[in-house]
C-alpha cells in the first residue's frame, strides 16, 4: 500500500504567539523533529502564515504554501489529501507533535488495512494523532470547511481501527508553556 504524510505547518501559532514550529525541542526545531518521524514515506509539508521562517527548515522537503491558511486546518489537509490523491492513504501529521517518532509512525501504519477507514492513534483511551486515512474517505475530506479537520468525518464511522501508542500520539505544543514543561526532565 502506498502512504503519503501530510505535514500540517501552516497554522497561526495564537495561543504561542509566534512561530512554534521553529523552537528548539531537545536540540531540533519542532518541525524537524516532526518530519524526522515521517522520513521513511513520501511527503509533503503544508505551510501558511510562517512560510519565510519555515522555508529554510524544509531546504529538501516539498513543500505547498496554502494561500487559505487563515480559513482553517481544512484547506490544508485538502490539499494534501489532494497531492496524494493516487495513494492508498494520506496520514495527517500535525506539525507541533515534538515527540513523535517513526516507531510510533510505523505502527500505526502497520495497522491499516483494507477494512479501516481511518487508523486513530489512542492513548490511555484517548484519540490522538496523526490519523491514517483511508482513500475511500478523500471525497469527504474535499467536502470540509473552516478550522475542521478530519475528526468531523470519523465521528461518524464505524469501520475505524485504532491503535495503542504511547504519550506522543496525546502530546502538542500548544503555548510556550507547553513547550517548556515537555523539556523539563
Amino acid at each position: 500500500m502506498r502512504i503519503g504524510a501530510v505535514v500540517l505547518a501552516a497554522g497561526e501559532a495564537k495561543r504561542f504567539g509566534k512561530n512554534k514550529l521553529i523552537q528548539n525541542f531537545m536540540g531540533k526545531p519542532i518541525i524537524i523533529r516532526v518530519i524526522e518521524s515521517v522520513s521513511f514515506l513520501d511527503r509533503v509539508i503544508i505551510v501558511g502564515k510562517y512560510i519565510e521562517e519555515l522555508i529554510p527548515f524544509l531546504k529538501n522537503e516539498i513543500v505547498i504554501y496554502n494561500p487559505k491558511w487563515m480559513l482553517g486546518i481544512s484547506e490544508s489537509i485538502k490539499l494534501g489529501v489532494r497531492f496524494f490523491q493516487d495513494y492508498d492513504g494520506v496520514l495527517i501529521v500535525l506539525g507541533d507533535m515534538p515527540l513523535l517518532t517513526s516507531e510510533t509512525i510505523r505502527k500505526i501504519i502497520i495497522n491499516f488495512k483494507e477494512s479501516c477507514s481511518a487508523v486513530v492513534p489512542v492513548y490511555n483511551n484517548i484519540r490522538g494523532n496523526p490519523v491514517l486515512i483511508s482513500r475511500k474517505l478523500y471525497e469527504q475530506v474535499f467536502s470540509l470547511s473552516g478550522d475542521i479537520g478530519a475528526r468531523e468525518i470519523l465521528k461518524k464511522r464505524s469501520d475505524l481501527c485504532f491503535v495503542e501508542c504511547g504519550v506522543e500520539v496525546v502530546t502538542d505544543v500548544d503555548t510556550e508553556s507547553d513547550l517548556t514543561s515537555l523539556q523539563q526532565p
